[in-house]
């Protein structure tokens, strides 16, 4: 989706794979890989409404090239990033100082950069509560929420639906090191006995018999339709897939779901980005038609 392709490594700034000097402060979003992401096409169009003089890049970078990154950023032309997967708790390492929604994360997806020390914050979480309560049918709050996956956008999710109040958590992961952070991270933050942590197992569930909530936090690819319930049951059942586009496998989604992607996500926390960066007001309209 994005073939012009900004990288950093060894051999420095690479930009369609030929050396390049920047020349003029400007933004991006990282991750590895990268070519997939929408967040170029969105956040330069807010730009552009905002008459801003910045350009915003596609910035592919190995996770073992991330400190040398925060060196070069001392020349100020980095000015600002989104953190997309597998970076968002390397990134918070690296930070010299984090928001307080980042701290309590303990992963980074939004990035200012000032006299080359990085500031880390978090938009994920606020993005992920404002449109799960934008597509929440129901009348009352779901009673159970079920978050696939622990990486960075795993602890969003979950704590977006603590913030919301679904009083029934779990999180599942494949991994036992990744079940271990979660579990530490949440019994740092006092809240081990609100959420429950278990494998991630093919298993298809019957009908749920309460209001309930899935968010999806795997890899790009990877199906979650066997991790879902069969259907849908009497009460309404929302199904939050944080991936999009090419990321997201085809799959049939259970019935009588409510189905998400993630650009609705993805843009509610490009624009809370985009205000910390730069302040009010939001391009909101410019950003959604670059879009849709």
């Amino acid at each position: 989706m994005n073939p012009d392709i900004v990288t950093f490594g060894r051999g420095g700034w690479r930009r369609d794979g030929e050396p390049w000097q920047p020349e003029r402060p400007f933004y991006a979003v990282l991750g590895d890989p990268i070519a997939h992401s929408l967040s170029p096409l969105m956040q330069n169009a807010a730009l552009d409404d905002r008459e801003l003089p910045h350009e915003y890049v596609a910035l592919q970078v190995a996770g073992e090239h991330l400190a040398a990154l925060k060196r070069a950023c001392r020349d100020g032309l980095l000015a600002g990033f989104n953190v997309t997967a597998p970076h968002k708790e390397a990134v918070a390492a690296l930070c010299d100082r984090r928001t307080v929604q980042a701290g309590e994360l303990g992963a980074v997806n939004t990035v200012k950069v000032q006299d080359g020390a990085w500031i880390g914050h978090n938009t994920d979480s606020g993005g992920v509560l404002t449109v799960l309560s934008q597509v929440w049918a129901g009348a009352t709050l779901p009673v159970r929420g079920v978050v696939l996956g622990a990486g960075g956008s795993g602890r969003a999710a979950l704590d977006a639906l603590l913030r919301w109040g679904v009083p029934d958590l779990e999180l599942r992961n494949r991994s036992a090191a990744g079940r271990e952070r979660i579990e530490a991270w949440l019994a740092r933050r006092g809240l081990a006995d609100r959420v429950r942590v278990l494998p991630l197992e093919a298993h298809r569930e019957p009908p749920p018999t309460i209001p309930a909530v899935w968010i999806c936090c795997l890899a790009g690819g990877v199906p979650c339709a066997p991790y879902l319930p069969v259907a849908a049951g009497p009460d309404p059942a929302v199904l939050l897939d944080l991936r999009y586009g090419d990321q997201r496998p085809p799959q049939a989604p259970p019935l009588g779901f409510k189905i998400e992607d993630g650009l609705s996500v993805l843009m509610m926390q490009g624009g809370l980005s985009f205000g910390w960066w730069f302040g009010p007001p939001i391009p909101w309209t410019a950003m959604r038609d670059a879009l849709t």
